[in-house]
């Protein structure tokens, strides 16, 4: 394996180098940092440490060193990391490599690495508008005076008796409850479960009150349980995200239900239905209102023109007709032409 200096750093001064490694970093961290920016240490460092299948992989004259930090800002006192972009059988990707100087071991540093990952994967997303996910490899120096005492396998960090169920959870892919492939009848087995799925399927209908006639036999058989409360929540979540266009049919169908308090119940409807036809009216009347002062300010302006015309004819100066009526000399004239 050869590495076509990526760094283009060879006709630099190392110290010069050593210089630019951020201050805020320990004298460890930069000189890890400034030593791993030399093509030379950098070309041993993989040839030793990664694993021969991943160097088969990756293109290494694409091999380049990135300025981007994935560190807690509480940490990087503590470690320094290093982002190498890289392509992998073509593909853009990366090495993540962190650096602990750390005296006292993290336990937990597996799930740090994962987090960092995800972080660079997210970065990558971001800035490349792409969507897929760059393969990232990650690395961790640890450079501690005793051999560092904890598992480097994520999942040790899961208590025994859960190890399994995590990795056959993690490894797998996600579970996707799809209730736009779900038919009705399969959901209507189940009360509960069964309820809350067909309402989320049904209610973006362009008129959810055919679903909600056929809905409520359901409820009735939940109304036995004395379960009002979830009734209620299901009318005021029809009543406010569902649409409804013959409402007063909407409230017939309501009363159907025979335990809830109807009283209650009406009530609460009449007062969203009354805020509803409240807006209509409100806005109604807001244009009532512009017309009507458009109107009022046109009487107006046509009450001050004849006064104008009257004043003129019956020999008074336009100066006093100016101070009178608040036009302008030229406005006069315009009125009077």
């Amino acid at each position: 394996m050869r590495i076509l200096n990526p760094f283009s750093f060879e006709s630099c001064h190392a110290f010069e180098k050593y210089k630019e490694i951020p201050q805020k970093l320990s004298p460890h961290d930069r000189f890890t940092r400034a030593s791993l920016t030399h093509p030379k240490v950098a070309e041993e460092f993989f040839q030793k440490n990664l694993p021969e299948k991943i160097q088969k992989m990756i293109d290494f004259s694409s091999l380049k060193l990135k300025k981007d930090s994935f560190i807690d800002d509480n940490l990087k006192l503590q470690i320094a990391d290093m982002l190498f972009s890289v392509n992998f059988n073509g593909s853009p990707g990366f090495i993540y490599l962190l650096v602990e100087h750390a005296s006292t071991p993290q336990h937990l540093l597996p799930f740090r690495m994962l987090k960092y990952v995800i972080a660079i994967m997210e970065d990558h997303l971001k800035r490349t508008k792409s969507r897929t996910l760059p393969f990232v490899f990650p690395l961790v120096l640890y450079t501690g005076k005793k051999a560092y005492p904890y598992s480097m396998d994520l999942f040790d960090l899961f208590a025994p008796e859960d190890r399994m169920l995590a990795k056959e959870t993690l490894h797998a892919p996600y579970p996707l409850i799809d209730l736009s492939q779900a038919s009705d009848e399969e959901l209507e087995k189940y009360l509960w479960f069964g309820s809350m799925s067909l309402l989320l399927k049904h209610i973006h209908d362009g008129d959810i009150l055919p679903f909600f006639k056929s809905f409520v036999d359901l409820l009735k058989k939940i109304e036995k349980h004395g379960e009002t409360r979830y009734i209620y929540t299901v009318i005021s979540y029809i009543a406010t995200a569902g649409k409804v266009p013959d409402k007063e049919e909407f409230l017939n169908v309501v009363k159907n239900l025979e335990n809830i308090d109807k009283e209650e119940t009406m009530q609460s409807l009449a007062e969203y239905l009354e805020i509803e036809v409240f807006k209509i009216g409100f806005e109604k009347g807001r244009k009532e209102e512009i017309k009507r002062t458009e109107q009022e300010r046109e009487k107006s302006r046509q009450e001050r023109i004849k006064m104008v015309k009257a004043m003129f004819f019956k020999g008074i100066d336009v100066d006093t007709i100016s101070d009178i009526t608040g036009y302008s000399q030229k406005e006069i004239k315009m009125i009077l032409s």
